[in-house]
């Protein structure tokens, strides 16, 4: 008898949740400043990820009218480097609290 790891059984259930599979979501946050390059490293941070949509937090709220304009970028980012329709929306919303 074998051990399935634990997210092997996880991700379906997930899956069907609309939650991200556990291995991207810590991906997501281990890894963000690589994932996602500038100016999103140093200005934002990943906050969730359901259904597809990607919650981000931003430091303010004149960076959330910047980068408005640049998530096409973002997500052209995060499908070459998580697979293609992982992330297919970006929310973006100010920081509760300082990063």
């Amino acid at each position: 008898m074998s051990l399935d790891p634990i997210s092997d059984l996880l991700t379906p259930f997930l899956e069907k949740l609309g939650v991200a599979a556990p291995d991207t979501a810590a991906r997501l946050t281990t890894e963000w400043e690589a994932l996602a390059g500038e100016p999103w490293a140093t200005q934002t941070r990943p906050s969730g990820l359901r259904s597809g949509e990607l919650l981000v937090d931003v430091v303010d709220a004149a960076t959330v009218s910047l980068l408005r304009y640049r998530t096409g970028e973002l997500l052209e980012r995060l499908d070459a480097q998580l697979g293609e329709g992982t992330v297919e929306v970006v929310r973006l919303r100010v920081a509760r609290q300082p990063f």
